[in-house]
């Protein structure tokens, strides 16, 4: 097989991988639901594309290698994980206690959330988040060697943007639908009831994640060569 025919099958690999990662549901999903049943569909575009901003920092230090330091430095993990899961919690928390507030009027035409506060709060949802590093640095660590072309490297990156950016603007488009927004105007305290202790677990899981020593699966990652090691590892992560 030629370089270059290596480089597509490594990268539709990641394309692959990746998108099915993004689609399994997680606390991105449950923000850029949450907006789009909520609040206008430009707030939950923008909310999916903060989501997307923040799964491309991600994978950005992922290539620059920031994943081997967090593997070396597990403390720094924690640390992060510590602070994504009081976020997540604290998320979690806002969303329960507010539950039964009525909804903003004619959400789907204003809403009450602007456009850059959607964007943040899908940023740093995801940000949230170590593990989304690590598992694309267990990807490139996979599919990359040390002698990897700057272009292929910069391919991934464009395909990472490109597929959160694409299901999350799916979601978005579904969810901010007048069906879907009516639905959860009917069941608002319920849906944002459930949508809080989701959040919140999420949130506890990254902290349980410290109670029992799961950061060693970051080191599992870092030590990960072969793409069915990855696949599997990924699952665990998820």
């Amino acid at each position: 097989m030629s370089s270059g025919m290596s480089y597509v099958v490594a990268l539709a690999g990641i394309g692959t991988v990746h998108l099915l990662a993004a689609m399994s549901p997680g606390p991105a999903f449950v923000v850029v639901t949450r907006v789009s049943v909520g609040e206008s569909r430009k707030a939950a575009l923008s909310a999916a594309f903060g989501v997307a901003t923040a799964a491309l920092i991600w994978a950005i230090a992922a290539t620059l290698g920031m994943h081997l330091l967090l593997a070396r430095a597990a403390w720094l993990y924690d640390v992060l994980k510590l602070l994504g899961g009081a976020y997540l919690v604290w998320l979690g928390f806002q969303a329960w206690r507010h539950a039964d507030e009525p909804a903003a009027p004619a959400a789907a035409d204003g809403g009450t959330m602007g456009l850059w506060q959607a964007w943040r709060l899908g940023l740093v949802t995801n940000l949230a988040n170590p593990k989304v590093m690590v598992f694309f640095g267990s990807i490139f660590v996979a599919l990359f060697s040390p002698d990897t072309p700057d272009w292929v490297r910069l391919a991934a990156l464009v395909i990472v943007a490109a597929n959160e950016s694409l299901w999350y603007t799916v979601v978005a488009l579904l969810f901010s639908s007048r069906a879907a927004q009516a639905a959860y105007r009917r069941a608002k305290r319920w849906i944002d009831r459930a949508t809080g202790a989701v959040m919140m677990l999420f949130g506890l899981r990254l902290e349980a994640d410290l109670i029992f020593e799961l950061p060693a699966h970051s080191a599992a990652l870092g030590a990960a060569r072969q793409p069915e090691e990855v696949a599997d590892l990924v699952f665990q992560l998820a």
